[in-house]
């Protein structure tokens, strides 16, 4: 959840004054961590999350990992994602959690479990209250400069391509940083399908599915693949295997996106860069070198 709250949680907890500590991108170690401490059916981002949390034991006092499950009607979360808390309890039993349930259709408000966050560190209502409220705004203002500097980008000259993953994957080291690194190298300038408002996505993707896509993060990637697809020359799905929400996100998308050309990635733990590369050269291929 890191990738979606890195700026809400960064700034609330240095509100409170409260030291934190950052695991470093993913690697092989953290990878081999994650592989060890997971089943093999498991997805390869929820291993990648695992490596994350083992390599946090005995370097902090407290590992925070929330859950967030359902911030309104419709908008439920992969269980993968609500599920971690619950995962990594029963994994690393010697371990002190940092805690909060958010979920809506539980009347568990986000600022309920913020504040009940403030509380476990030894803080009062008020003042918790107020450090989420104040990183939330700073949050919500950082979100709408970077949407807009995206639209500069895409309104400018030159090949474009727009990633469409989830944010977990799209920024990781491994993942999803790959591709993007590859495009830029090469002169291709790169969007994300995550750089939309919310509100807006829903909008969207009601436009053409109506109000049956119930995964919240799935609903934003349709909501701004279908907002950006006019503006760049072609789209790149990335998922991890085997997850089940883009199994049928990425269905839905090349089904209804039928004017662009579509790559789509499937990374897992045994994947290999010269594959990976081989691939990508090829759509830039299809999509045409930068003029």
């Amino acid at each position: 959840m890191y990738y979606f709250f890195e700026d809400l949680w960064k700034g609330f907890f240095a509100y409170l004054n409260v030291d934190t500590v950052i695991s470093p991108p993913t690697n092989k170690d953290i990878i081999r961590r994650g592989i060890i401490n997971s089943i093999d059916e498991a997805c390869f981002s929820s291993k990648v999350f695992l490596g994350h949390v083992d390599w946090l034991r005995g370097k902090c006092d407290l590992i925070f990992v929330p859950r967030v499950e359902c911030t309104g009607i419709r908008e439920e979360y992969c269980t993968r994602l609500f599920g971690v808390y619950d995962l990594v309890r029963n994994t690393f039993l010697d371990t002190k959690w940092l805690h909060g349930d958010t979920n809506i259709l539980m009347r568990k408000r986000e600022s309920d479990a913020y504040t009940k966050i403030g509380q476990d560190l030894g803080f009062d209502n008020e003042t918790a209250l107020s450090a989420y409220n104040t990183a939330l705004a700073v949050a919500n203002q950082k979100k709408q400069e970077a949407i807009a500097k995206q639209e500069i980008i895409l309104s400018g000259k030159g090949k474009k391509v727009l990633i469409v993953s989830h944010a977990y994957n799209t920024y990781d080291a491994v993942i999803g940083e790959p591709a993007v690194d590859y495009f830029s190298k090469n002169g291709i300038k790169v969007a994300f399908a995550d750089m939309i408002d919310v509100k807006e996505a829903k909008e969207e993707a009601r436009k053409v599915y109506g109000k049956r896509i119930y995964w919240r993060i799935n609903m934003e990637i349709i909501g701004g693949v279908l907002k950006y697809k006019d503006a760049v020359d072609g789209i790149v799905l990335i998922s991890t295997f085997p997850c089940g929400p883009d199994g049928i996100t990425n269905e839905m998308i090349i089904r209804t996106v039928k004017d662009k050309p579509i790559l789509n990635i499937m990374v897992d733990e045994l994947n290999a860069d010269a594959g990976l590369a081989t691939r990508l050269e090829s759509f830039v291929d299809i999509i045409g070198e930068p003029s």
